[in-house]
């Protein structure tokens, strides 16, 4: 009975998702990590649902009948009959092999961390506002993920393993490694093992603590980096000469803020770190070092603008 209790739940949970009444946010605090990928996978299956043909809607009905047969003396739980179908094949057959990929997607909200275990061990840390997506039924041979934002990971042995960024790529066999990637920015830093990294323009092996960085397209030389994991992972985010620019929108992903940086120096560059804990201690960390006013839009007290002391 507790079981059953349980899919009752979560199909209402799952209704209210697909009717709108709960967003993505609100759906993944509410279900587990795998009930929230095979969710997506239920909605990308209902968009495709109107060129399904004739024959596939007769069997959605028969299932339907059947289950309603069964269980006529459960209350209805949907009002939209589509939705009460989809929900009731993904809880007693399962909706995987209805649909015409694998693929999983998991994405952070601001100042969220999470935990992902992949099939073969490996473990990732997806830091705020940072996606990663991979092809769950052909992961053990082919182990290739995306990364959107910054992530830690830590790779189980085997066959080669590849994150793909828009700003260049990372290939390991089993190592520690910690990779960080958007607009014009690409940050990579080896702590255990050996990786291999390309970049735009140019290919690096990285030891434990090596690292290299391409800010715009132009790689830097490799540097050495201190400590045995990222900073960020424990709350706190750390930078070494990176481009003030970069840090504001690191703040903007933790804390949720919008940070009108228009009058800041594209040269500026930042060395230290901000907590992920307190918003004020953040911005004093970073900005008062640097002589830049912080300016609280007294509406909207998460709009903040920059501005240089005189």
């Amino acid at each position: 009975m507790k079981k059953d209790n349980l899919h009752n739940e979560s199909d209402v949970f799952l209704a209210q998702w697909l009717e709108g009444n709960l967003s993505d946010q609100e759906l993944k605090l509410l279900v587990s990590q795998e009930d929230y990928n095979a969710y997506l996978k239920l909605r990308k299956g209902l968009e495709v649902n109107e060129r399904l043909n004739a024959s596939i809607d007769d069997s959605l009905v028969a299932i339907q009948d059947r289950i309603e047969n069964k269980q006529s003396n459960v209350k209805p739980l949907f009002r939209n009959w589509s939705v009460g179908v989809a929900a009731s094949i993904i809880v007693l057959i399962g909706l995987f092999t209805l649909l015409p990929n694998s693929e999983v997607l998991v994405q952070t909200g601001f100042g969220e961390n999470q935990t992902i275990t992949l099939l073969d061990g490996s473990e990732v840390i997806l830091n705020a506002k940072s996606s990663l997506s991979y092809d769950e039924d052909n992961w053990l041979k082919d182990r290739k993920l995306q990364l959107t934002g910054e992530a830690y990971f830590k790779v189980a042995k085997g066959k080669t393993f590849e994150v793909q960024t828009e700003n260049g790529s990372v290939t390991v066999l089993g190592t520690q490694f910690n990779v960080n990637s958007s607009k014009d920015y690409f940050d990579v830093v080896c702590y255990e093992g050996k990786v291999s990294v390309r970049t735009l323009d140019q290919e690096f092996i990285l030891l434990p603590n090596d690292g290299v960085r391409a800010v715009e397209g132009k790689t830097t030389n490799k540097s050495k980096v201190k400590g045995t994991a990222p900073s960020w992972i424990k709350g706190e985010s750390t930078f070494r000469s990176v481009p003030l620019k970069k840090v504001i929108e690191a703040l903007e992903k933790q804390y949720n803020i919008n940070i009108d940086d228009e009058e800041i120096s594209n040269q500026d560059i930042f060395t230290g770190s901000f907590p992920h804990d307190s918003l004020n201690i953040a911005l004093k960390t970073v900005f008062e070092t640097l002589n830049v006013t912080v300016i609280y839009n007294e509406k909207e007290k998460r709009n903040i603008k920059l501005r240089y002391k005189e």
